[in-house]
């Protein structure tokens, strides 16, 4: 089942993905699954964005 997770300030996708998948560079699937929220530029993350965290 899908996590919902709001980002803090200081967060990377590449953070968000170790903390919930115990590796960095699956940060693409997080992004990918929140990409109307984020934009066009997945290093570009706000404070107060809830984003989805997909299953792995």
């Amino acid at each position: 089942m899908a996590q919902s997770y709001t980002v803090q300030e200081g967060d990377t996708l590449y953070g968000i993905a170790e903390q919930f998948y115990g590796d960095g560079d699956e940060w693409e699937q997080i992004y990918l699954a929140n990409q109307e929220v984020i934009g066009d530029n997945p290093d570009l993350i706000l404070p107060g964005q809830q984003l989805t965290i997909p299953d792995q």
